[in-house]
């Protein structure tokens, strides 16, 4: 398909009237959302004079989606997922806008101000997934790749802004009113669903097992389905970890680059955070318009790309090719994401799509954890160029590892069969349903 055809599908898929609500309600959200972080967080500091306080709901926030994950997914593959999405955002706007509400009266306190954090948090932890098991519902196997680059888009375009307009309006203003700004655009995000057309057909042949032995049932059944010998899926989890892993504690090692190596500062940071940012943009704007045809390779190039531009950056010291270096490590590893939502969209049965994405999510949140718990620790101890090479050499093993991932999803071949023979001396048998199909360069 040249690129003019590529351009024109990307075009009809943004004017497609049911793709186009979801993805202007996400872009209100997304912008929404990392309005609130500044704000939120500004306001917890105003509010308790306490950094403790903020480290709190930091943790607050991240939480919620690793404990529930279980439930969040066998709850999306019951239900509607429209309506459910509807439902969480009203809910997510109704309790953002109970934080200034209750301040207004003067009956805020920090107990509760964490309880409506946690439940915000817990409400995104149902919508993220929510979100993309709902694209193949809308969006033909041809172009998901376009749609979940656009969709990452809509998320980018919110980190790039909403912390610098939530920062402005939080200076000029106060927290409490870009809360109440963030409230409104989870509503509005609400009235946009409500204006989509979705035909969801549950599965006639394999009805949900009533009661809480059913819930834990699938929950088993979603899970088995990952981490049996099913190669794609299980290597699925793995890349989903190592993005976590890298893309996790960047943010948190350019503030040490900026002012250890380049002694640039809090304006230093920016510009690479920027760049960044930048990168990760471009990324997902050239996944829309020139979708690939083989989506493994796409993301073992990026790792290697990425590991390369991070092995240069661990060597620098001069902040204009320092810039370039991050547009370009933003640029590699940002195929990850929309390349491996659109593997599990494409080849996960559509009865429990929405169990994949909760347990991959949680593959990405335990890497990112994991990251950001032991790097600063590492940084402290060998310096930020040493840790920048550490995570480059990573990216560069994970290469290999996603060439291994692919080679062990083809057909009949060499690492196909050594997986299967490895699985049975382990006395293992690949359950009923969980071949993965194996669609050639697709992949």
């Amino acid at each position: 398909m040249s690129f003019a055809t590529h351009v024109k599908a990307s075009r009809d898929l943004l004017t497609e009237r049911n793709f186009g609500l979801l993805l202007l309600g996400q872009l209100v959200s997304q912008l929404g959302e990392n309005l609130n972080k500044v704000a939120l967080l500004w306001f917890v500091y105003l509010f308790t004079k306490s950094a403790e306080a903020m480290i709190v709901v930091g943790v607050l926030q991240t939480l919620p989606p690793m404990l529930f994950f279980w439930a969040n997914g066998v709850l999306l593959d019951r239900y509607p997922k429209r309506r459910t999405m509807i439902i969480v955002d009203a809910v997510r706007g109704l309790l953002v806008l109970l934080i200034p509400a209750l301040y207004l009266q003067h009956a805020l306190t920090l107990p509760v101000l964490y309880l409506l954090v946690f439940l915000v948090a817990t409400a995104s932890g149902i919508f993220g997934p929510a979100l993309y098991s709902v694209i193949p519902l809308m969006v033909a196997e041809p172009r998901r790749v376009s749609a979940n680059a656009l969709m990452q888009t809509t998320g980018q375009v919110g980190t790039l802004v909403g912390p610098l307009l939530g920062g402005l309006l939080s200076a000029f203003y106060n927290p409490v009113f870009v809360m109440v700004i963030n409230g409104a655009t989870f509503l509005v995000s609400a009235i946009f669903l409500l204006a989509i057309a979705i035909r969801e057909i549950p599965d006639p042949e394999i009805p949900p097992v009533p009661g809480l032995s059913g819930v834990f049932f699938e929950v088993r059944e979603g899970i088995r389905f990952i981490f049996s010998h099913n190669p794609l899926f299980l290597g699925l989890f793995v890349i989903m970890t190592l993005y976590g892993v890298i893309s996790g504690p960047v943010t948190l090692l350019l503030p040490v680059l900026s002012k250890t190596v380049l002694h640039a500062g809090a304006n230093g940071f920016g510009m690479l955070l920027s760049a960044y940012g930048v990168g990760m943009l471009l990324s997902s704007i050239l996944l829309t318009v020139r979708p690939p045809d083989n989506l493994f390779r796409w993301i073992a190039g990026g790792f290697l790309a990425g590991g390369g531009a991070m092995l240069l950056l661990a060597g620098s010291s001069h902040m204009a090719l320092d810039l370039i270096l991050m547009l370009l490590f933003g640029m590699a590893v940002s195929v990850v994401n929309p390349l491996a939502h659109t593997l599990m969209q494409n080849n996960a049965p559509s009865r429990m799509l929405s169990r994949v994405l909760t347990t991959m999510s949680l593959g990405f949140l335990g890497g990112a954890i994991l990251g950001m718990v032991g790097l600063p620790g590492l940084v402290e101890r060998t310096g930020i160029q040493v840790v920048l090479a550490l995570l480059g050499g990573v990216l560069v093993l994970s290469f290999g590892a996603v060439n291994l991932i692919e080679a062990g999803c083809r057909e009949n071949s060499a690492c196909a069969t050594f997986l299967s023979r490895f699985w049975s001396l382990l006395g293992a048998t690949r359950p009923s349903g969980t071949e993965a199909p194996v669609k050639g360069e697709k992949l």
